[in-house]
Parts: C-alpha cells; structure tokens; sequence
C-alpha cells in the first residue's frame, strides 16, 4: 500500500471502489485533476439510502445530495488533491489473502502482474474463512485493480476497485452547481 500511495501521489486519477453484499452496494468513484486543483467524490450507499456527489475547486467544496437536491457551500473546507484521491480502506479486502502471480497483463499500457486469490492465509485473524478473485499490480508499483470476493457460512462480500484515466482524468464543473 505504500508504494501504491507513493507511486499515485500527484497523478491525475480515477477510482472506483464497489463492496456489494447481500442486498446493499456502496460505490465510491473519486477524480482528482492535479492539473485543475478539482476533484469530485461520487458516494451511493443503497442500504442507507444515500447518493451525495462532492466538488472540490479553488472555490471550496461543493455537495449535491442527489436525493433531495440539497446543496451545501463549505467555501473554508481545507481540502488537498492527496485526501480526496485517498481511498479509505482500499487495502481491507486485500487482507490475509493467499495469492499466487497467474499471469502477466498490460493495463492502461502499463505492464502488470495478475495474482490470483486462492484463499484465506489465517482464517482465524479474520472474520472470512473462503476468498477468491483477483488482484492486478502494475508494474510501477500502484494496484490497478482488483475483485475480491470474502465470506464464510453466514456472509458473502464481493469488493471491485479500479484506477482509470492515469495521469489524464480530468474533474469538470458539475451541472448541479450554479453560477455565482
């Protein structure tokens, strides 16, 4: 993970992060454009009943409620490209996992490696006890994607990330913000 965050530091990016489980799907996109100082964040929670889309720009922050059309202004909210392109818990479905390199792939023209999950390595450090799914390493370092699925007798727990748009994502004003 850390040669992950080192190697993505100041990229212009895109990620997606999906966790589907029983009946609820969390999807989390994040942009950031280094170029334009802008990043946006995407957050639909089906179980809780949210889907809130944020602007980051020199101007402040900007959030959307999608649900009820709410718009709040934080034009003081100390923000930086780095924290709107973290993506928080990135590294939990990756955790215990036994893995073997499969094969090796190109992505985003980019050589990879392609480790395929085969189980869980100390099923009782975690709350799965079967894994299965894949994980594909760039070369340079960054995790370019992956899908993960853990669980045991009593849940299943499917995890999809994805980095896209590397180095040429780009964060447009959104058409729900007004013009001032």
């Amino acid at each position: 993970m850390r040669t992950h965050d080192e190697t993505l530091k100041n990229a212009s990016r895109t990620s997606r992060l999906v966790t589907t489980g029983g009946d609820s799907n969390r999807t989390m996109v994040r942009t950031v454009d280094t170029d334009a100082g802008t990043g946006s964040l995407r957050f639909i929670d089906t179980a809780l009943g949210i889907d809130i889309h944020v602007y980051y720009s020199p101007e402040g922050v900007f959030e959307y409620n999608r649900i009820t059309g709410e718009l709040s202004r934080m034009p003081d909210e100390n923000w930086t490209t780095a924290g709107v392109a973290t993506q928080p818990e990135l590294d939990r479905p990756l955790r215990n996992l036994e893995m073997n390199a499969t094969e090796t792939v190109t992505v985003g023209g980019e050589t990879a490696v392609r480790y395929t999950v085969t189980g869980i390595r100390d099923p009782d450090s975690v709350p799965s006890d079967t894994a299965t799914g894949h994980v594909t390493v760039a070369e340079a370092g960054f995790i370019a994607e992956y899908d993960v699925t853990r669980g045991n007798d009593e849940f299943t727990r499917q995890t999809r990330y994805n980095l896209s748009a590397l180095e040429t994502a780009t964060v447009t004003r959104p058409a729900w913000l007004p013009d001032e």
